[in-house]
């Protein structure tokens, strides 16, 4: 590229910044960003005259601010801005276009087949120009030729964004809505300082990407596999309390793929202890030490593949300090989902040798807050085959599963969890049995001999091919 075209591009890129107000909602706030005057014909792409390093010194410094507050390279959202806005203009009208977008999501994000009425555009559309196609369909954002001035409401386009979001990505997944979508609809709430169009770029991109993660289980399998990569097991086993003295305790539990966080609730005077039983992962992520918490209600959703409302579970961030009995644990929410785990921080109990005793006395009655949530899991893998995995039932039988009953199953390895879930329902006389694939949300009923014969599961006394 010669310096006639380098200082083209240069241009070209300022005037489509400043006109679609793309970075701040006003020309004046734009001014007070980049510390000069751009009214009067003195726009962005006139500084610095003929200069092309003062224009690219410009360009950068923005570029440099985006990055730093959304992790997006302005030159490639300026790309794929000015590329889908061709894609409008051969599209040109689209009786239906809100579906025709729905389908394209769910097509490049939720692995759909293509529909009829995205087969002829699949050619022209690529992934990275699909959150601008959508906002420029909903009209968030103005075409690269609109001459609109000033933004009049920010916070109407970020709505319309998030109801059609809503509508889209909150379908096939393993929880009953989008936790981004919960976060977005906060932020409106509290009316945040940093709404502009570039956030609304980033937000529908991550929102977008959210999604693919969680919109089909060989997704969820590939994001659980990238994140047990990350997965620790600090030495959290004793008694930990938030206050002390305390007659509110915790105990946390090492187990084969996380831990049990037991809370209990101690009564003297009735002569009972009251425990809830919540599962715990923890994990080193670049950002620091992240915690994720499950309830102990999940269970039945998961065996029932039935989507999990966002109450059930919670990513937090975690800070660790100190060691042994001065050891500590501060947990913050990462989202308003999360806030139903009301815990903020544990320590190590002084009283740990009292507490442990308490939980052995037998004058004290256990009682389970969740009586109709209580389960077991253990791990139970013994053989892997071309066509079949094993799991130990007792001393001399097996589970012979099909890997035919899924195509995930072929991904199974010696170091998955995979295991038998006894589900102990407290008006049920018996556990209800489960072959649980954990790290594939996948759960298959083997209670009886029919529900067996279902999912052609077989009971073997021997491995074989």
């Amino acid at each position: 590229m010669n310096d006639t075209d380098k200082m083209k591009w240069a241009c070209d890129r300022l005037r489509l910044i400043e006109r679609t107000r793309l970075l701040k909602n006003t020309a004046k706030e734009l001014e007070q960003l980049v510390g000069f005057s751009i009214g009067s014909g003195n726009g962005l792409a006139r500084k610095g005259g003929r200069s092309l390093f003062v224009k690219d010194a410009i360009f950068r410094e923005l570029a440099h601010i985006v990055s730093e507050q959304t992790g997006l390279d302005l030159e490639e959202v300026l790309e794929a801005y000015i590329a889908a806005d061709r894609i409008c203009e051969r599209l040109g009208k689209v009786t239906d276009p809100e579906t025709l977008f729905r389908n394209l999501i769910w097509h490049f994000y939720g692995d759909n087949e293509p529909t009829d009425d995205i087969v002829p555009i699949l050619d022209r559309v690529e992934m990275r120009q699909l959150p601008i196609l959508i906002l420029l369909l909903l009209k968030a954002l103005p075409r690269p030729s609109a001459k609109g001035g000033d933004v009049c409401d920010i916070a109407a386009d970020y709505s319309k964004v998030l109801t059609f979001l809503s509508e889209t990505v909150n379908k096939n997944i393993l929880m009953q809505k989008l936790p981004l979508l919960t976060q977005l609809e906060d932020e409106l709430r509290r009316e945040p300082t940093q709404m502009c169009r570039i956030h609304l770029i980033y937000i529908t991109n991550q929102i977008l990407n959210s999604y693919g993660a969680l919109s089909t289980r060989e997704r969820i399998c590939f994001s659980n596999k990238e994140l047990a990569d990350s997965q620790i097991e600090p030495m959290f086993d004793g008694i930990w309390v938030e206050d002390e003295p305390a007659t509110l305790f915790w105990r946390l539990e090492s187990i084969a793929n996380g831990y049990h966080l037991y809370r209990y609730e101690w009564d003297s005077s009735a002569g009972v202890l009251h425990f809830t039983k919540y599962f715990m992962k923890f994990y080193q992520l670049e950002s620091g030490i992240m915690a994720l918490a499950i309830s102990p209600a999940a269970i039945r959703y998961l065996i029932s593949d039935k989507p999990m409302p966002n109450n059930m579970f919670a990513y937090l961030d975690c800070e660790i300090k100190g060691e042994g009995r001065e050891q500590s644990i501060k947990f913050s929410p990462q989202s308003v989902d999360a806030q139903w785990f009301r815990l903020s921080g544990l320590h190590r109990s002084a009283q740990e040798d009292f507490f442990c005793r308490l939980l052995e006395d037998e004058r004290y009655e256990l009682i389970d807050n969740y009586p109709d949530d209580a389960y077991d899991f253990t791990l139970s893998l013994v053989a892997i085959t071309r066509d079949h995995i094993y799991l130990s039932k007792d001393e001399t039988h097996y589970y012979k599963v099909p890997k035919s009953l899924h195509s995930l199953l072929d991904e199974v390895s010696f170091s998955s969890n995979v295991g038998v879930l006894a589900f102990r329902n407290a008006t049920c006389n018996e556990p209800s049995r489960y072959i649980a694939f954990d790290d594939f949300n996948l759960y298959y009923d083997v209670s009886t001999p029919e529900m067996m014969d279902r999912h052609q599961i077989e009971l073997s006394d021997c491995i074989s091919e």
